[in-house]
């Protein structure tokens, strides 16, 4: 009898862990207590990453949308969703913010000048992985 049940078990165990998956938020704000998602913590520096890797690197422009979009799409999170519309913004703005904007951090009212957003741009970058590891990961495909 107990040999039968053990069997029961083991059958059943897949099943199990077939459906245990996390759950789908698509957003970032969460209540005291609730599970943190933690699939699209990466995506900001890797906006950040882009954007140096053109605006300081010389990497070829290429659009944000399709990539950093489409990938919070393929995770099940479309249009309408927080996630989905707080990564629209941020490609908003780093698509159409200068290098020195960005190394404000977006405040205008703090004045760099031209060679403070340049040690910036190079300390990152090289914080990053420098250029070439940039250029790199701005110029690779992403997974189907």
């Amino acid at each position: 009898m107990f040999r039968y049940f053990c069997i029961a078990i083991l059958v059943s165990l897949p099943i199990v862990s077939a459906r245990a998956q996390s759950p789908n938020y698509c957003r970032t704000s969460f209540k005291p207590n609730e599970p943190i998602e933690s699939r699209f913590m990466g995506l900001q520096y890797a906006l950040m990453m882009h954007a140096l890797a053109e605006k300081y690197c010389g990497a070829k422009p290429m659009p944000m949308g399709p990539r950093f979009l489409g990938s919070v799409e393929k995770q099940g999170c479309g249009p309408g969703t927080e996630i989905y519309i707080e990564i629209q913004k941020g490609i908003g703005y780093i698509e159409s913010a200068s290098l020195k904007l960005l190394a404000q951090d977006g405040n205008s009212k703090l004045k760099l000048s031209d060679k403070q957003v340049r040690e910036w741009a190079s300390t990152a970058a090289k914080e990053l992985g420098g250029c070439d590891a940039l250029k790199k990961a701005h110029d690779a495909e992403l997974e189907p």
